[in-house]
């Protein structure tokens, strides 16, 4: 279905008010780093949405001067390859801003000179096993994955491909898993099957590679044993709010729920069995993720599901994100009540006096509990963004950069 605008005007008003505070924050926070989830490049994403939607030609320089530093700030630190907050990720922005119309600049150029780095950064992640899509390999494929107008060479796909298959447990029973660090404090290896950083975007990002008709066997055959290693992970739901736990059940001293978030859980889970029925045109597995995903829109305390803040990662505006994407794409009511639910919980959490529009980002006390945050990821930027997408006709593009598009 079409993009609407369907916010009952009681939240319509709240939201672009909202938005507008938002935008005058940000210019007295801009970050030191240059990069996508945590610095100017994903300011540049929200500022370049919020000329777009408002007509201010002033937030339209400022974007087109963010990313000019930010990538300008990428290339001078080329050690740092990731998705997250380096290269590939600026990179990415850069062109997804240009292509969209959002900004104007050759980026044909950049790719050339970048890509060979780039590949090579990407297999030297592959090689050491570290998958990671906001830190490792997958986020630099994303990188690879961008349009038909600036068309890598397949080759560098291909070869990953090779490497990550050479990587891959297969049990017993045809089910393909991947093997990495879960807690980088210990160094303690397992089984991710999150969004952010284990085998859920592993299999969205195959699936982004078959449908651009590269490796299609390969990555066929990658992806339907990988979501049967998933389905092996299922929680009694009788003794469960989540239908998975946070890491696989191999991997986990004491099985427990997993919050309701972007980062990890159901709705990561469930986006990947999505990407994958499209994929493969398989009816059967798009509605297992169909499932799965209006399964999770009765879990609608925030307490319960973990959800401390207002941030895209893990917080409500992440989750109204990915609802508003799942009522577009399915029209299902129940995705649309469940997007307004957490809409209103994102704007009620603008209580901090001293935050940035109200907002702050919640960590434990161990990494400085309450914090002022402006990034993308975890702050008001990527706030502000989800929110642009309640009162825009505008599909939110961006969100590609998060694996929902």
């Amino acid at each position: 279905m079409e993009w609407e605008v369907f916010l009952p005007d009681k939240y319509l008003r709240q939201t672009e008010n909202k938005i507008n505070e938002i935008a005058q924050v940000v210019l007295d926070h801009i970050p030191d780093d240059g990069g996508l989830m945590g610095g100017k490049a994903g300011l540049a994403c929200f500022c370049a949405y919020y000329a777009d939607w408002t007509g201010k030609l002033s937030f339209e320089d400022l974007a087109a001067d963010m990313v000019e530093h930010a990538l300008n700030q990428a290339v001078r630190d080329s050690s740092v390859y990731t998705f997250s907050n380096g290269l590939a990720g600026t990179a990415w922005m850069t062109g997804h801003l240009v292509e969209n119309k959002f900004l104007k600049a050759e980026t044909g150029n950049i790719y050339d000179t970048l890509d060979p780095i780039l590949y090579k950064a990407m297999m030297s992640n592959m090689k050491e096993g570290h998958y990671d899509y906001l830190h490792g390999a997958m986020g630099i494929a994303m990188y690879f994955l961008r349009s038909k107008e600036f068309n890598p060479d397949p080759s560098y796909l291909n070869d990953m491909l090779l490497e990550l298959e050479k990587h891959a447990k297969i049990d017993t029973d045809g089910s393909i898993k991947w093997i990495s660090v879960i807690d980088s404090e210990t160094g303690r290896e397992g089984y991710n099957i999150s969004l952010s950083h284990g085998i859920s975007s592993i299999i969205i990002i195959l699936a982004k590679i078959l449908s651009a008709g590269i490796a299609v066997e390969k990555c066929r055959r990658m992806i339907r044993g990988s979501l049967k290693y998933l389905e092996r992970q299922q929680l009694d739901r009788g003794q469960y709010i989540s239908f998975f736990p946070p890491w696989a059940l191999e991997s986990m001293e004491e099985v427990q729920n997993s919050r309701l978030a972007w980062c990890y859980g159901d709705l990561g889970i469930g986006l990947a069995f999505l990407s994958a029925g499209k994929a493969l045109a398989n009816e059967e597995i798009y509605s297992k993720g169909v499932n799965i995903l209006s399964g999770t829109t009765f879990r609608k305390d925030p307490g319960d599901n973990l959800v401390m803040d207002a941030g895209i990662c893990h917080g409500a505006s992440g989750v109204a994100l990915i609802y508003n994407k799942l009522y577009h794409e399915t029209g299902m009511k129940i995705f649309k009540s469940a997007t307004i639910h957490w809409l209103d919980v994102c704007l009620n959490m603008a209580f901090h006096e001293d935050g940035l529009a109200g907002y702050k980002a919640w960590y434990t006390e161990k990494y400085g509990g309450w914090r002022k945050n402006a990034d993308l990821l975890e702050g008001v930027a990527g706030i502000g963004l989800v929110m642009l997408s309640f009162v825009s006709c505008k599909a939110p593009a961006w969100d590609e950069c998060l694996l929902l598009s």
